[in-house]
């Protein structure tokens, strides 16, 4: 088959051994050839806009530098449109369906088989999309992922609130007085947290609220927040 028939490929991963293995399995899988290779996401985003532009960008995620969430990102945001097959060691379905969003065209895992390669290169090329059996689970899966307790109960707390909140529960036993203080607002301010708190959740008391922290696993969660 005469080379111009030929779909153009770019390779992006950190492995030399990889991406020659790649290289050499891609070309005998159709009428494709590899006419580039990177080995990370900086270096292939330094030659944008990549001329002549490529039919697909075959990447890795995890590499130095930058990394394929990030392309791929940098990638929508400038409207650059080459289709991208991950194929990577990460099978995190969040992240996979946020790469999809963002503009991947296929999903692979790099223990894949040939016959698996084969038939996302076609599809691709074919149908624009590419989804085996763990893109369309988690495809189907309920996006946002389904929120903790832990996150339904701060949704509900401002951030001040969740700051007065942790005070309460820290160990030195803080007094309102002493809270207001730290927080740097008037007492009759942080008298206004604590009924808005007791309020919400039904709490009656200062150890009531530290029994209701403790009895929903808030701590970790309250800890995420600077004082």
């Amino acid at each position: 088959m005469n080379t111009d028939q030929k779909k153009d490929i770019i390779l992006v991963d950190d492995h030399i051994i990889i991406r020659d293995g790649l290289k050499q399995l891609i070309e005998k899988l159709g009428p494709y050839q590899v006419s580039r290779q990177y080995d990370n996401g900086a270096t292939l985003v330094e030659g944008f806009p990549l001329d002549p532009t490529p039919d697909l960008i075959v990447m890795d995620i995890t590499m130095p530098e930058m990394d394929g969430d990030e392309v791929v990102l940098l990638m929508k945001q400038r409207g650059i449109t080459i289709p991208v097959l991950i194929l990577s060691l990460i099978n995190d379905e969040n992240r996979i369906i946020r790469l999809f969003r963002n503009g991947v065209r296929g999903y692979l895992q790099k223990d894949c088989t040939a016959a698996m390669m084969k038939e996302a290169l076609e599809q691709i090329f074919k149908a624009g999309f590419y989804h085996n059996e763990l893109m369309t689970y988690a495809l189907q899966a309920e996006w946002p992922p389904r929120k903790t307790e832990q996150e339904k109960i701060l949704d509900k707390l401002s951030p001040r609130e969740r700051e007065f909140l942790k005070l309460v529960c820290n160990s030195e036993e803080y007094t309102y007085v002493q809270i207001a203080n730290l927080m740097n607002v008037q007492h009759r301010t942080v008298d206004g947290y604590r009924e808005i708190i007791f309020e919400k959740f039904g709490i009656k008391s200062k150890s009531g609220m530290v029994l209701f922290v403790l009895r929903h696993q808030l701590i970790e969660y309250l800890d995420q927040y600077e004082i």
